[in-house]
């Protein structure tokens, strides 16, 4: 009998060191690297559950955040974790962390749209871009977020028309910023070459030399007015140039 005690006891105590929370830390980042994303989310909610107290809840607390955020893209609720984690240990190296990641956190949209885009995963860059809009619409990056969505609606969804509804929101809510004029350039570039509508185009190409008269891209606008509708066959400037 007292043998079988001790049996009972050395598989307590292995048991018990498998669920401390080094192990279960060690546990949830291994499945992350396996994509088992569910089940690290469960590893890392054991150790907060089992030993909220532990310096290492914080860190998993932390894992889990950005887990909703960059492996599920739910930005609602690691954005929320994140400002939780900043309120709740504001003196800590996670806390502080939590804190540098929110001020970063438009900018890391920015980012993750990007990343979305190149990956195909077209549809959710355009839902990160209007997740930026909407619940940051203050932030100076913001024509930067419509102009990223302009193009993606221009040249990987070749849906023109939004493209140019796109482009037209930062001419008009953005007054001054950079995009602005790039973003006029493009609503010509998008008639003339495009969608050949000659009219629209000249009416947008005349507006940009209006108002950005001394912009970099003047002559590449004065050249387009000046050869709207042509085929490049047929313009002898050139044709001549090529001989």
């Amino acid at each position: 009998m007292k043998k079988l005690n001790i049996i009972m006891l050395s598989s307590l105590l292995i048991f018990s060191c498998g669920n401390s929370p080094e192990k279960l830390l060690e546990r949830g980042d291994k499945q992350i690297i396996n994509s088992e994303i569910e089940n690290a989310i469960l590893s890392y909610q054991k150790i907060i559950d089992k030993f909220p107290d532990d310096s290492l809840a914080q860190t998993a607390q932390y894992n889990i955040a950005w887990i909703e955020l960059d492996n599920k893209n739910d930005y609602s609720e690691g954005f929320e974790l994140l400002n939780e984690i900043a309120d709740k240990y504001p003196e800590t190296e996670i806390g502080k962390s939590a804190s540098e990641d929110i001020q970063k956190f438009p900018r890391w949209l920015m980012s993750k749209s990007s990343e979305l885009r190149s990956d195909t995963t077209v549809n959710k860059a355009i839902n990160t871009i209007d997740y930026l809009i909407s619940e940051f619409n203050n932030n100076p990056i913001i024509p930067e977020a419509l102009y990223l969505k302009g193009n993606i609606y221009l040249n990987d969804k070749k849906d023109f028309y939004r493209a140019i509804n796109t482009y037209q929101k930062i001419v008009h809510k953005y007054k001054g910023s950079s995009f602005e004029p790039l973003s006029q350039f493009m609503i010509g570039y998008i008639y003339a070459n495009i969608q050949t509508d000659i009219p629209k185009a000249k009416v947008a190409y005349q507006t940009f030399l209006q108002n950005y008269p001394e912009h970099e891209l003047a002559p590449s606008v004065q050249f387009e007015l000046e050869y709207l509708g042509k085929q490049i066959n047929n313009i002898d400037e050139l044709t001549s140039r090529n001989k």
